[in-house]
């Protein structure tokens, strides 16, 4: 399943801004079909983007063979894992302002009175943190290409196609489905499976 999700999340990713596009033809996103349908997918993006990290985690820590990157993966885990819950918010929170609005200003109205639900935690917590997830998902990569030097060469092309996904979708959300892209093709290779003639790694014995 986690395997699964790797393909599966930028993939609902990427539909979600084709749906965003035919959304925003009339120049406005939502509310409407369009954009309930879009968010919904979007959720269940970045609900698989959680199998994701576990998964970056779990292979971090099963190529590690000292203490010091096992904690690491556990604290990058943590951080992109509290960066995403901020993001399932957020699409759980456009979902419901765009249910209840008629039109875009009743949206837009919605959308600042639900700024700070719910309110346990500071509004520019909520605002900041999806790029926790951005950040930790990042690092996650970049310690699995660290762990893994006898695909080092194909697993570190891995952050680097993340980042510029990220970049691509920051720079203009329009540009979401080639960010998604991108990001797919960066978990496509942190998945793939080392050729047979790659050299093993030899992982120190445990203690006792």
């Amino acid at each position: 399943m986690t395997r699964i999700a790797f393909h599966l999340a930028p993939a609902l990713m990427l539909v979600y801004g084709v749906v965003r596009l035919i959304d925003g033809r009339d120049g406005q996103h939502g509310p409407g079909p369009a954009w309930t349908v879009g968010h919904l997918i979007f959720l269940g993006s970045l609900l698989l983007y959680g199998g994701v990290i576990a998964g970056l985690h779990d292979r971090v820590r099963a190529a590690s063979a000292g203490t010091a990157h096992r904690v690491a993966a556990g604290v990058t885990a943590a951080v992109a894992a509290f960066g995403l819950v901020t993001f399932v918010r957020v699409a759980i929170v456009d979902i419901v302002v765009g249910l209840r609005a008629a039109n875009p200003a009743e949206k837009s109205a919605l959308a600042d009175r639900y700024a700070d639900v719910p309110a346990v935690l500071p509004q520019a917590v909520y605002e900041i943190g999806p790029v926790f997830f951005m950040l930790g998902l990042l690092a996650l990569l970049v310690q699995f290409a660290a762990v893994t030097p006898g695909r080092r060469a194909v697993a570190a092309l891995s952050p680097v196609l993340v980042l510029l996904g990220f970049v691509t979708i920051t720079l203009d959300l329009d540009l979401l489905p080639a960010g998604a892209a991108l990001i797919w093709l960066a978990l496509a290779l942190a998945t793939r499976e080392p050729s047979p003639s790659s050299p093993a790694r030899h992982r120190a014995p445990a203690a006792a």
